[in-house]
């Protein structure tokens, strides 16, 4: 029902939540995670950070992180600049006007559908998506990049260089 954008914020902003809170993890291991070309989510991380989702910062120990807590986040906020949810209130039909006064012939059972997913885009928060398993912040702590992803199944070789020495 998405778009592919939109798709692939929903699982970045969900596997963020899972992160402890002050984590920035870096646009190449969140690709790998959520698989996902890393050319294009990083355009996606982006267009998050923009629109006040995520929080980037630049340089070593750098990377994206969600902008409030997971649970002050609604599904809404993270696909609206992928695929606004307004779109939903369109004709299905692609009719000019389409409301209860001039009805297409799929208003009766389109307008049911298309305010339930409003709802649950408007009432549903990225805590909720990501489980109960949604780290708390802890006071007092520093924060953490999160470690590199390595795909499954893989191991990481160290370099010809560090071997030799």
């Amino acid at each position: 029902m998405l778009n592919q954008s939109a798709e692939y914020a929903v699982r970045v902003a969900v596997r963020l939540a899972k992160l402890e809170p002050g984590v920035w993890a870096q646009a190449n291991d969140l690709a790998a995670d959520v698989d996902v070309p890393a050319n294009y989510l990083s355009k996606i991380l982006h267009q998050m950070a923009a629109a006040g989702v995520l929080e980037s910062r630049r340089g070593r120990g750098g990377g994206f992180r969600l902008g409030r807590p997971a649970d002050a986040i609604t599904m809404a906020e993270v696909v609206t600049p992928f695929d606004p949810p307004a779109r939903y209130r369109d004709c299905l039909l692609g009719g000019s006007r389409c409301n209860a006064a001039t009805a297409c012939e799929a208003h009766a059972q389109w307008k049911p559908i298309a305010d339930r997913v409003l709802a649950f885009l408007n009432e549903t928060t990225v805590a909720q998506m990501a489980g109960s398993e949604v780290p708390r912040p802890r006071t007092g702590t520093r924060s953490q990049r999160v470690p590199r992803a390595t795909p499954r199944g893989t191991r990481r070789v160290k370099s010809a260089k560090r071997m030799k020495a």
